[in-house]
This record gives C-alpha cells, structure tokens and sequence, in this order.
C-alpha cells in the first residue's frame, strides 16, 4: 500500500508541478470568465439596436374607448414623441400579422368586456408582460359589474422556434460537453506518455523490480483521476469565480445583454434540475474518465516509443470524439431517439448521457442505468486488461499493431490462468 502511495502521489505532483499546468489554469481561468459574462462584454460593447417605437394594434368589438385608454397610460410617462403608437386595426388576420411590417403587437380582444379575453401577437416579446398588465388595469377602470378576470393566450407564428431552445443547446455544449472532452483527453493523454517516458528510458524496468505490475497499473490510474477530480473543481472554482464578477457587475448598473442575467443565471432558468444534470455529469465524468483511462494504460503498455503510442491510441481518440461529435450535433439534429440509444454504450456514455439527461432525452431512472452499464464494464475491462498489462508493460515487442495485441491478450490470459 505505501509503494501504490508513492507512486500515486510522485504521479500527481509530477504534473501539478509543471509550468504547463499553471499556464494552462490561467488561460482556462481567463476563458471561462470570459464566456460566462459574455452578456456583460456584449452590453459594455454595444449590442441589439435600441427599439425607437413599438406599433401597437387593437382589434376590439367593446363598446368602450380601450384603444385611446391604452395609448394614454401607456404614454403617460414618456416625454416628447410617443413610444407606443397604439391604433385601431378593423380586420385582423392572424397569419398575415407574422409577415407584415405594419405591428409589432396586436391585442385581439375576445369575449365581453364583462368576461374578457385577449390573445396578445407579439414580435417584441421584452414589453410582453408590462402591456398585458396594462391592459388587466385598464379593464379593472372600467368597473364592470360581475367582471371575471382577464385570461389571456400568446399565440405563437408557425414557424416559431424557442430561442431558448437553441440557446440552451449551445449552453450544454459548453458547459458540458467541452469541459467533459477536455479533461479525459488530458488525462488519457498524460497517463500515456508517462507509462511511455518510463518505458522508452527503460526506468520501468527497476520499478516493476520492486512493485507489482498490477499496482503500477493502478497507481498510474489513480494518479490521473485525482488530477481531473483537481482539475474539474479548479473549473468550478473559476465559474464561481466569473459568477460572483457577473453578479457584481449587474449589482453596480453595468449593461447586461440577455435581459440583464449572466450567462449562468439563464441557464439555471432554462434547465431548473440543473443539480441533477450536475451530478449525473460529475458521475459520468469519473466513471467514464476511469474507463478511458483503463483503455489508455493498456494501449501506452503496448507501445514502445511516442510515435507507436500515437498508433495505439487512435482507436482511442475516435472513441472520444464520436462522444464528443454525438453530443454536440444529435440535439440539433433532433436526434433524441439516437442520443438515447448511444447513452448507454460505455464508450459513449459518458460525454453523451449527460447532455441527454439534460435535454430530457433520457429520464434519471435511465441515466443510473447508463452509470450502472458504464460502471460494469469498467470493471470487465479492468479484470481484462491487468493480465494484459502485466505482460505487455516489460515488453519491446515492434511487430504489426494487431498482431502485437493478439500477442499480449494471448499470453497475458495463458499466463493468468496459470496463476
């Protein structure tokens, strides 16, 4: 236990330690701050052009004065020209209203004014609330006997699609997949080069000397998911970080885009489970960060130089971006059917299921059965490739790629059944 120890500890601080580490902390750190104030930086650089007048339309069969009423109040407040230029329209056509220029809104009156209801087309979705009190007000004025509060509808144009939607697809590609693929390619791409630089100097030699070559598997495993555990809170120390700057700068009446919210702050409103989706990620992160890993060491043990390793490893990094293409393009494409299917292969599970969990592809009794399926290979392919490793690690075996693996599976599975 204290060799598995020592070596556990010697691997993490060897990277830790590095210049590379810290320079790349500051990037990261600088980049992630970045791209969550991103509606401060929009609003200090200028952005949506500011809206000069609002043509409001009222189709109305009330016998009340309700275009004049609403034009007053809505007015009342404004100095020189007015903001609100509200009119009354005589026929309304509701699929004509999305293609012409002439209103931005139109109120379309229904019912009695005793028993009112208005279904509110908007292009300006910003005043949509504000205009819909306004008129509950005026309503209320007229003090109606028996009067049955306003109910009311915002119709959608047929083509409309939830910006939110789109927004909060990109969001998941950033704050999930991105993160995700970054950290496991780091961490398969340093356990690999490590196994290789003591292999190519031939150190491993006086290690496996005097350590089990299963604990050397181990530690260099271990050593790799304690640095993304490390890693992954320094990024969530630096979105908190950006968080609080965002906070702060709505607090001191800085412009914000997005309605005034930091990045965070929409996402949170769009995806309101988003602890769930934080946790089922962080799973899967480890999880699946454990099996690349285990998939790397027996790759790295196979190989003798760096240029080999890159062969290895090629089986490796198409896995990764399959995940990584998987989760970022299947939502687009609304293909939920399929990104529900793919989280559940372990070696697309862990980039692709959390983005499923958190577009609703997949439901939290599906997402611990993904973990579950993903855990369990892990631990077949750990009892698979330990013989393996233990073979292939003392090995400077330049044969052909798969004759080399057919190789080491052969002996390392002779050899463990001897044991």
């Amino acid at each position: 236990m204290k060799k598995f120890k020592f070596l556990l500890k010697y691997g993490l601080m060897k990277r830790i330690h590095r210049k590379s580490f810290m320079i790349a902390n500051i990037a990261i750190a600088i980049l992630l701050i970045a791209i969550i104030n991103i509606p401060t930086i929009i609003g200090l650089f200028g952005g949506d052009e500011e809206l000069t007048e609002l043509n409001i339309g009222i189709h109305s069969d009330y016998p009340y004065p309700i275009t004049d009423d609403l034009s007053s109040i809505l007015n009342e407040s404004i100095e020189g020209p007015d903001f609100f230029i509200v009119e009354d329209v005589l026929t309304f056509d509701p699929e004509a209203f999305w293609d012409s220029d002439e209103y931005e809104v139109v109120l379309d009156f229904q019912g009695t004014p005793e028993v009112p209801n208005v279904l509110i087309y908007s292009k300006e979705d910003t005043y949509n609330q504000m205009i819909l009190s306004i008129v509950e007000l005026q309503l209320i004025r007229y003090e109606f006997e028996n009067y049955v509060p306003l109910t009311y509808d915002f119709p959608q144009a047929p083509d409309y699609e939830d910006p939110e939607a789109g927004m909060m697809i990109s969001s998941l590609s950033t704050f999930l997949v991105l993160p995700l693929f970054i950290l496991i390619t780091m961490a398969t791409q340093f356990v690999g080069v490590e196994i290789i630089e003591e292999k190519s100097t031939k150190a491993i030699e006086t290690i496996i000397a005097s350590v089990p070559a299963k604990i050397h598997f181990l530690s260099k495993i271990a050593s790799a998911i304690s640095f993304v555990i490390i890693q992954g809170g320094l990024v969530m120390l630096y979105s908190l970080i950006g968080a609080l700057i965002g906070g702060a700068s709505a607090q001191s009446g800085l412009t914000q885009g997005m309605d005034g919210e930091t990045l965070l702050a929409f996402v949170a409103e769009v995806l309101p489970n988003w602890r769930g989706v934080l946790v089922v990620a962080i799973l899967f992160v480890l999880i699946g960060t454990l099996f690349y890993l285990v998939i790397a060491s027996l790759f790295a043990s196979m190989a003798v130089t760096q240029e080999d390793y890159q062969q290895f490893q090629s089986p490796l990094m198409f896995m990764l971006l399959g995940g990584f293409y998987i989760s970022i393009f299947a939502p687009m494409a609304s293909g939920d059917g399929f990104m529900k299917v793919m989280s559940f292969v372990p070696f697309f599970s862990p980039m692709v299921a959390p983005v499923a969990y958190a577009s609703g592809y997949i439901s939290t009794l599906e997402a611990v059965i993904g973990l579950v399926v993903t855990f369990l290979s892990l631990i077949a392919l750990l009892y698979i490739a330990s013989p393996v490793y233990r073979v292939a690690i003392l090995s400077y075996d330049q044969t052909k790629f798969m004759k080399r693996v057919k190789s080491y599976f052969r002996k390392g599975f002779i050899n463990h059944k001897k044991i």
